[in-house]
């Protein structure tokens, strides 16, 4: 005996428990949906390519190659399967890739057929045949994707760079540092560092002894929208900060353009708050003068025990030191380059316990 499946059992709960209050165009039209639905559904093939969506989103090509079927038959099918909803596609460079649809809202017609098909079109459903394809197919779109990147190789910081920026991995970093810190950027320049900073940390300084670069910096801040930076012309040996007004002193490339470093290191142990940390990168020295004269060094490197030595007479313990690893450019108009190094300290009293702030947001 054939069995009957009555409307209601597809229809939303709410139009079940009211169906004598209906709109009759309403239960049309959603009649005319499931139609449409069981029809999409009613050819082998097509359950076919809808069951192979459910496993992994696949371009026409490769349905073609795990069915053995002609182009045309596939896009035919992945066109009618698309029209009632069963099927979504997203472009991805000149490929479009097709997978099944997600769920509609619960109240949609139809939903509780769609999740069923869901529940039923599984990979471990796959017939043996189908399945083998696939895998096989998805095997050879990793082992092209493989190519590519061996291909790329040589290529590829240049190409993420030039997409991103030579920074954005440095800019991840930061959130490894707790966010209610007010950081210095002293020696500011034109402000590169300043967005980066200014989009984790509560409040960002900015200073730097130059008007020009002031200016130039403060351009930088008002293009990018940012709120929380204060900038302040000034100098290093007379910085314009409260005392432990900061819980993070960046010094990038800037104790080298002074004659005396002392006043400056002197003056990171007032403004650096108990606990707080300074940050530097400099130069190792070097012999070059060319690039001594073209980049305006008063000094042709810092050796890193001076300034440990002085950052200690400041009140800094807890010092970490390490090589930063510079590019070999020969080719460079001013080559050899410096190498650079890094030295991290903490401020803390003598024989105090206070400790120095856990990078934790």
């Amino acid at each position: 005996m054939a069995q009957h499946i009555r409307l209601s059992e597809y229809m939303p709960q709410a139009a079940v428990e009211n169906v004598e209050t209906l709109n009759p165009d309403i239960v049309m039209i959603q009649a005319a949906a499931l139609s449409n639905l069981f029809k999409a559904l009613g050819d082998p093939l097509r359950l076919q390519i809808l069951h192979l969506l459910h496993c992994d989103e696949l371009t026409v090509s490769e349905l073609v190659r795990i069915l053995d079927i002609p182009q045309s038959s596939v896009s035919r099918h992945l066109k009618t399967l698309k029209e009632v909803g069963l099927v979504v596609d997203r472009a991805d460079g000149p490929a479009t890739y097709y997978q099944a649809a997600p769920l509609p809202p619960l109240e949609e017609p139809g939903y509780d057929l769609r999740a069923n098909l869901r529940e039923l079109f599984q990979r471990d459903t796959l017939p043996p045949l189908l399945r083998d394809q696939l895998e096989k197919i998805l095997a050879l779109r990793n082992a092209d994707n493989g190519t590519f990147f061996d291909r790329i190789g040589l290529h590829w910081d240049s190409l993420r760079e030039d997409c991103f920026g030579p920074t954005f991995h440095l800019e991840a970093l930061i959130h490894l540092l707790p966010a209610e810190w007010t950081v210095a950027d002293l020696g500011t320049g034109t402000g590169y560092f300043l967005p980066p900073l200014a989009q984790h940390f509560k409040r960002v300084i900015g200073i730097d002894a130059s008007r020009g670069m002031i200016d130039l910096a403060l351009r930088r801040v008002r293009d990018a929208g940012l709120t929380n930076v204060d900038l302040r012309q000034g100098d290093l040996g007379q910085l314009p900060l409260e005392a432990g007004e900061v819980d993070l002193a960046l010094l990038i490339l800037i104790l080298h353009h002074l004659g005396d470093v002392r006043p400056a290191l002197s003056e990171l142990g007032r403004c650096v708050s108990w606990g707080g940390k300074v940050l530097i990168v400099e130069y190792f020295p070097y012999t070059n003068e060319t690039f001594r004269r073209r980049m305006a060094d008063r000094r042709a490197g810092i050796a890193p025990e001076l300034l440990r030595a002085g950052l200690a007479e400041a009140g800094f313990k807890e010092f970490h030191m390490w090589p930063l690893a510079t590019p070999q450019r020969p080719e460079h108009a001013l080559a050899p380059l410096p190498q650079l190094y890094c030295l991290q300290a903490c401020k803390k009293q003598v024989g105090s316990q206070t400790v120095c702030a856990e990078n934790e947001p």
